[in-house]
């Protein structure tokens, strides 16, 4: 009997902890599928629709620069990512400080020039391949609408309506993530809330997405259930303009992925994580 429950725990581990390649879509609606490939073939081939306006046509960066991505980074190098959300003046690159300083582009910019507003930035806990569940991305909110200021319009029903996706453009990958929630919480760092190593603390963090009683929560029409620890998720945050001492997040899952490459093991634990489920 023991050997059987053994051989059982084995098999269930095994299953768990696969690799995904395959993005599993949590709106699960009859356009979902032709409108995910319109995005992957527009993602690809920026320069064949200037419709789709990407962070490399519209890049605020100097414009004699081929794009603002590849000379930003010949720059700094902590550069690996440029984030665009269509229809805001959210366009800039994500930096990673090599040195593992969490604090440094809280005071520096883009440039490693000091600057109160810092730089749109990850912390050293996230991985800089895009390839964790929850990609934390860090901004400030200056009074000038610069930065991250604009994630608080999120908490207008219309407005998240009309904003649907964040772009992710890397040196060898182009990714789409679908905006699924947006609220304000507590002031506490995500990285240090939940270990997203594991499938527990991904879905501690799954339930406070679903989480009810704040009736300043939008979930997007359609998400309302469905998220999982195989899936993708990017976290922007910023601090709150509502609510002072609050954070204001928008969340969105990867939708789209153009090189194939995030990727990662899902860590179920021990066998009783096995079974989670969302509240």
């Amino acid at each position: 009997m023991f050997f059987m429950k053994k051989l059982i725990k084995q098999a269930n581990e095994m299953y768990t902890k696969r690799r995904y390649r395959i993005i599993e879509m949590i709106a699960v609606k009859g356009f979902f599928l032709p409108l995910m490939i319109v995005f992957l073939i527009g993602c690809s081939r920026k320069d064949t629709d200037a419709g789709r306006n990407t962070a490399y046509e519209k890049s605020t960066l100097p414009t004699e620069q081929k794009t603002g991505f590849e000379d930003i980074k010949s720059l700094n190098e902590d550069a690996f990512a440029w984030l665009y959300i269509p229809g805001t003046d959210i366009n800039c690159p994500i930096l990673q400080d090599s040195e593992g300083d969490d604090s440094f582009y809280k005071s520096h910019n883009e440039y490693k020039e000091p600057d109160e507003n810092g730089a749109i930035h990850i912390e050293a806990a996230n991985l800089n391949d895009m390839c964790d569940f929850n990609e934390v991305i860090y901004g400030s909110s200056p009074k000038d609408g610069t930065g991250f200021a604009q994630l608080n319009n999120f908490l207008d029903k219309e407005y998240f309506d009309e904003h649907e996706y964040v772009h992710v453009y890397m040196e060898d990958n182009s990714l789409i993530y679908y905006i699924i929630a947006a609220y304000t919480r507590d002031d506490t760092k995500l990285l240090a809330q939940y270990d997203f190593t594991y499938a527990s603390g991904c879905m501690e963090f799954i339930n406070e997405i679903y989480r009810k009683g704040d009736d300043s929560k939008i979930i997007r029409d359609g998400c309302e259930t469905g998220l999982k620890p195989e899936h993708f998720l990017i976290t922007l945050t910023t601090d709150s303009t509502d609510e002072p001492g609050k954070q204001m997040v928008v969340i969105g899952c990867l939708m789209g992925d153009v090189a194939g490459k995030i990727d990662r093991e899902v860590d179920y634990g021990d066998e009783d994580d096995i079974n989670i489920q969302a509240e």
